[in-house]
């Protein structure tokens, strides 16, 4: 029998409801781990998240915790509850720190390992202190500390002594599947005359997500007399606003207007090009990348970006800009272009190379998708998790966990 691990993320269970890039990543980290020949098991789905800084709810998720860790400890002493070989939590954070996985590790004796431990830059830093240095104590007792991005390698190398205990673990998913799962789109009739196909995917809320629409939108705008349609895909609070942000798509450009080259009819008229899905089922969002010409999303604030990584396994050119952890997952020039500014001038740009060259988005497609195979595929994932974990659990109390 496999080594048993129990696997947690404090802020969505793999298993949530909602779909999201991080509950993504969790389910993916948990196929990689059984990739690896371990047996994985969600050890708790509660939620430690907090989204705004709040006392009371700070004080009331501190004492859940505890008393998750209590109920677990006691139920493997108990014999109620098979005991784990190792402890593994996906995406520790200031929001959303793990309460559980250390007072279980120590209690049981087996190592303790973290993958993507982050700090928010959100509000002050004493706004999240508690949850700040919940995740630092987490890190600091991890036996490995798997690093996802460089600002993830930036905040371990803040706290740490040394960096002993950090295993690089390149972002990744299981192209195969992904291949598999996408449904069969027909983008024909949402559109009234056909063009290179748009698709920008990305939940519809405040800040970050918000500024990118807006990004695209104005980037858009002043493309409006060349030939695009553009599918949205996506749902949320902000929904009003980011299709108020489209409204130029939604009228024909006058004769003789300021956006048509030749002083008469542009070539293509805004009516008929933009079509908002709202929120779609995995599959569905795979179709309409496997039906686009190109993946349109700026990427102001994405931690890794899994919708890049998604593009790439579907042969699909990306646009993005060269921001936050973009770059991890978007090699300018091979899978994709990348503005050096999240800025209106810098990103029209690059649509316009895109939207102008079908040579240069099939080249990058097809380096996506040779990239993707090469160094973001869930069997090197596998291989890092394996040879990493293995040295533990032989050092370990439970050296009998290999040969089960």
């Amino acid at each position: 029998m496999a080594a048993r691990i129990a696997f947690y993320a404090p802020m969505k269970p793999p298993d949530h409801a909602i779909a999201s890039g991080d509950r993504e990543i969790a389910r993916l980290m948990a196929s990689a781990l059984e990739a690896a020949g371990f047996e994985v098991e969600i050890a708790s789905r509660f939620i430690s998240y907090q989204k705004r800084p709040d006392a009371g709810r700070l004080r009331t998720l501190e004492d859940e915790g505890e008393a998750e860790a209590a109920r677990i400890i006691e139920d493997v002493r108990a014999g109620r509850r098979a005991a784990p070989d190792l402890w593994f939590t996906y995406h520790p954070y200031c929001k959303a720190p793990d309460r559980i996985g250390p007072q279980v590790a120590r209690a049981l004796s087996i190592p303790y390992v973290t993958a993507e431990a982050c700090r928010t830059r959100q509000g002050s830093g004493a706004d999240w202190e508690s949850g700040r240095m919940a995740v630092q104590e987490a890190v600091r007792l991890a036996d490995i500390n798997f690093c996802l991005k460089p600002s993830d390698e930036a905040y371990l190398r803040s706290i740490l002594p040394d960096m002993k205990s950090t295993v690089a673990l390149m972002p990744f998913l299981d192209a195969d599947a992904i291949r598999a799962d996408a449904t069969s789109i027909d983008p024909t009739p949402f559109f009234a005359r056909q063009a290179p196909l748009i698709v920008a995917v990305g939940m519809m809320r405040p800040g970050a997500k918000t500024q990118s629409y807006r990004l695209l939108a104005e980037s858009l705008s002043d493309l409006a007399d060349r030939p695009w349609n553009l599918a949205v895909i996506g749902d949320g609070p902000e929904r009003g606003n980011v299709e108020a942000m489209f409204g130029f798509a939604s009228k024909e450009v006058p004769v003789g207007g300021a956006r048509s080259a030749a002083g008469g009819t542009p070539p293509w008229p805004a009516k008929g090009r933009i079509r908002f899905t709202g929120a779609l089922p995995h599959a569905d969002v795979l179709g309409w990348m496997r039906a686009a010409d190109l993946l349109a999303w700026p990427g102001i604030g994405e931690a890794i970006g899994m919708v890049y990584l998604e593009a790439a396994a579907c042969r699909l050119p990306v646009a993005a800009c060269d921001v936050a952890n973009v770059a991890t997952v978007v090699s300018d020039g091979e899978t994709g272009l990348l503005a050096g500014q999240a800025e209106t001038a810098a990103y029209r740009e690059v649509l316009s190379r895109l939207l102008s060259d079908e040579a240069l988005r099939r080249r990058l497609g097809d380096g996506g998708s040779e990239k993707t195979g090469r160094d973001h595929g869930i069997g090197g994932a596998a291989a890092t998790l394996k040879t990493a974990i293995e040295p533990l659990l032989r050092r370990s109390m439970r050296p009998a966990a290999l040969a089960r």
